[in-house]
């Protein structure tokens, strides 16, 4: 019984050893890198810059956490393995406070933040000796959203030519806010439809600033749709798909039984992609790595620690790695 006391000590202490040697290779370049105007927090990012390459790419993570939380040191581990010969930089942005006025930090805000730490990325790069040739960015639910929103909607209306996004890998995150039926099955939002459009209704006017009202029923027989189109809309990536942009590969990790973003979000984005012929990869996951978690956590389900995934992820996480090697041309 000793012996066999003794033996699991020692795997326990091996396994934690090796979690800790694997987190602790990961050494910021810098840490908490101010982007913002003012000193927040929420407007800072991590980078490490390779030791090799001068002629890089940059990949870039947005966190999740349903916009109101989470921060950019909940990201997954194995994407810091890229900094080996590009940089890897994760980021912070303006969180919404969900028990505040509606007229508080919006979906554009986040995507300002997004780009301003873009921008200061490639200016730290520069300062440093290193050339961005593209980046790719890699989000979270959230930040899945944010990922997708930043090249398919914010760079075309604000006209930046000179920055490349090589590619968008979205984590489950949402894709278009006219699902009503996909949105109205949520389970996460509620036992009953009632309960679960009092909370979309809320999201959305948090995410958007407008007057949106959701009652039971198609949303599309409501009186005030023309109101609600207007911001699901503006706020759906897949809304921005068409044969005049230029929409940047997109590959998409979706759990089957995700029941905070529907599933219903990624078949709809891979039908858009598909009708204007851009390279795109759509990832159906299930069990464990099928609820919105993908089959990760971060440890002790902390939100500032790297988030491990279990060994059911392991082939959409190799399948994200080729993908993104396939864009480190």
């Amino acid at each position: 019984m000793k012996l066999a006391y003794c033996s699991f000590f020692v795997i326990l202490f091996a396994m934690f050893v090796s979690g800790c040697t694997k987190t602790a290779m990961v050494q910021w370049t810098a840490q908490d890198l101010n982007y913002g105007d003012v000193d927040d927090i929420q407007q800072t990012l991590n980078i490490i810059l390779p030791n090799k390459n001068r002629e890089v790419h940059a990949i870039v993570y947005i966190h999740g956490g349903f916009y109101y939380t989470g921060n950019k040191l909940w990201y997954p581990l194995f994407l810091s393995d890229f900094a080996e010969n590009n940089i890897f930089a994760t980021i912070a942005y303006r969180l919404m406070h969900w028990d505040e006025d509606r007229k508080g930090i919006q979906l554009n805000h986040m995507l300002y933040d997004v780009h301003n730490a873009i921008i200061t990325i490639r200016e730290y790069a520069n300062d440093n000796g290193y050339n961005i040739k593209s980046f790719i960015l890699v989000g979270h639910s959230a930040g899945g959203h944010l990922a997708l929103l930043y090249p398919y909607k914010f760079l075309q209306e604000k006209d930046f030519p000179d920055i490349n996004i090589g590619a968008v890998v979205n984590l489950a995150g949402p894709t278009d806010f006219t699902d009503d039926f996909g949105w109205s099955s949520m389970r996460w939002y509620g036992n009953t439809i009632e309960d679960r459009l009092e909370q979309l209704t809320l999201l959305g006017r948090r995410l958007t600033g407008g007057d949106i009202e959701l009652t039971q029923g198609d949303w599309t027989n409501q009186n005030n749709f023309d109101e609600i189109s207007y911001y699901a809309n503006n706020i759906s990536p897949i809304m921005y798909i068409n044969e005049t942009v230029s929409i940047p590969p997109t590959m998409i990790i979706h759990g089957l039984n995700d029941h905070i973003v529907p599933y219903s979000n990624a078949v709809r984005l891979r039908s858009a992609l598909e009708r204007y012929s851009i390279p795109h990869k759509l990832i159906t996951t299930t069990r464990t790595a099928g609820n919105h978690m993908l089959g990760g956590s971060s440890h002790d389900d902390r939100l500032d620690m790297p988030i491990i995934y279990n060994d059911e992820a392991e082939v959409w996480v190799n399948e994200v790695i080729e993908w993104i090697k396939q864009h480190l041309y």
